[in-house]
């Protein structure tokens, strides 16, 4: 349900247009009695798709396809006859009741917009031969919301990312990112047909030390923890040059934006910044991989360094200084740390890397940050859930490391 009794005063109360909230409702209704009476007989290759809230705030989940008509075979009931393209939780349509109640979305693809009250589950339906390419969710409460809606996407907070292939002729990709910061924590599941599940988790605790910090979102106000990316300010980097100062800054590394990312030396570069941060328990990768979120904490996380020179420096591997020719066409993640071995240098007959590889896949609790299971009808549960260390306050100050909360 999109709210109920109390919460939809809750939610006019915060400024949100009872009207749409009107609509909103009576949709659900009518699709809440059209699963009842066709729930039990879904198509084949059908996958169910709950977003659950578990935050500490009633709130909205946004979850969007950016690309123009893929979410066609997106529905909202069992039956598959209501496509959310269109509908009235799509808020990237001007003054469709999504939009006035939590704000407009881009125009290009579609945005949706999920009203969920604390432990309210919601649920789509993605046809057996429907597919979501680079979809993402995230939550927003509905106290910031007021301030400033972020269903243009997603600042300074935590989200889910995610590929959904064709049922029986593809994969469903999935990772969290907290490439912007973490505002919150997300558990994400997959469980397919014959019941096997993968899933990834980051619902770390506190951090400590006094590197980071608990602030307000700039701009909009919700709780969160910055990233470096967020904390180091932007990047003054329009085309890499190795030997520039402006491109060889700590903001440069940190956001790793394309200019870096795109060339094998500049993203190294990146890894190596990286490499550090990871060596610093208190620093916002180490914490969060002290924590075993499985997470991204920068843009190109799924490998891990081996070492502090991150593949570049050795015998058998390119000169730190990038001077080391690369072969045409190197892909620039690949050649950035080693990710592989014996791999074809710049020179004839002569290869990088023969020793071992500088870079290795991520894995957290054994488990790759960026999972992708076959897709075989089954069930997605993405969950939000909350991290009370960063709401809960004791005397006026944010809780100490190793406090229980205890609920009644």
């Amino acid at each position: 349900q999109t709210c109920v009794g109390e919460t939809c005063l809750a939610f006019a109360a915060f400024g949100v247009h009872e009207h749409a909230l009107a609509l909103l409702q009576k949709q659900v209704d009518g699709i809440v009695a059209d699963e009842k009476a066709h729930g039990a007989h879904m198509q084949s290759g059908t996958t169910v798709m709950d977003m659950t809230n578990n935050e500490w705030s009633d709130g909205v989940v946004f979850c969007r396809g950016p690309i123009e008509g893929s979410l066609t075979r997106v529905f909202l009931d069992a039956a598959l006859t209501q496509t959310v393209v269109g509908s009235a939780i799509d808020c990237s349509v001007p003054g469709s009741p999504a939009a006035q109640a939590w704000g407009e979305g881009v125009p290009q693809g579609s945005t949706l917009a999920l009203g969920l009250k604390r432990g309210e589950t919601r649920t789509l339906y993605l046809a057996g031969d429907g597919q979501w390419p680079s979809g993402t969710c995230w939550f927003q409460d509905v106290a910031s919301n007021r301030v400033r809606s972020v269903a243009k996407g997603p600042q300074f907070m935590s989200q889910v990312e995610f590929t959904i292939q064709p049922s029986g002729r593809g994969n469903v990709w999935f990772d969290i990112s907290s490439v912007e910061g973490v505002s919150g924590g997300i558990n994400m599941s997959y469980t397919d047909a014959v019941g096997k599940t993968e899933t990834a988790a980051a619902v770390p605790g506190m951090f400590r030390g006094s590197a980071l910090k608990i602030v307000s979102a700039p701009g909009v106000g919700f709780k969160t923890v910055l990233s470096d990316k967020n904390q180091l300010g932007p990047c003054q980097c329009p085309a890499w040059d190795a030997s520039s100062p402006e491109c060889n800054s700590d903001a440069c590394y940190a956001g790793c934006p394309g200019s870096l990312v795109n060339d094998a030396c500049g993203q190294h570069r990146c890894r190596v910044f990286y490499a550090e941060q990871y060596e610093d328990p208190d620093s916002y990768c180490g914490w969060l991989y002290a924590e075993d979120a499985q997470t991204y904490c920068w843009a190109m996380d799924e490998w891990m360094c081996v070492d502090a020179t991150c593949g570049y420096g050795g015998p058998d591997q390119p000169a730190s200084d990038c001077t080391s020719p690369l072969p045409a066409g190197a892909a620039a993640n690949t050649y950035s740390c080693g990710h592989g071995t014996s791999l074809p240098a710049g020179e004839p007959g002569k290869t990088y890397w023969d020793n071992g590889p500088g870079c290795d896949d991520k894995m957290v609790r054994g488990v790759p940050t960026n999972p992708a299971p076959p897709r075989s009808g089954g069930r997605i549960a993405i969950v939000f859930e909350n991290l009370p260390w960063l709401h809960e306050k004791t005397n006026g100050a944010h809780m100490q490391p190793g406090t229980t909360v205890m609920d009644m």
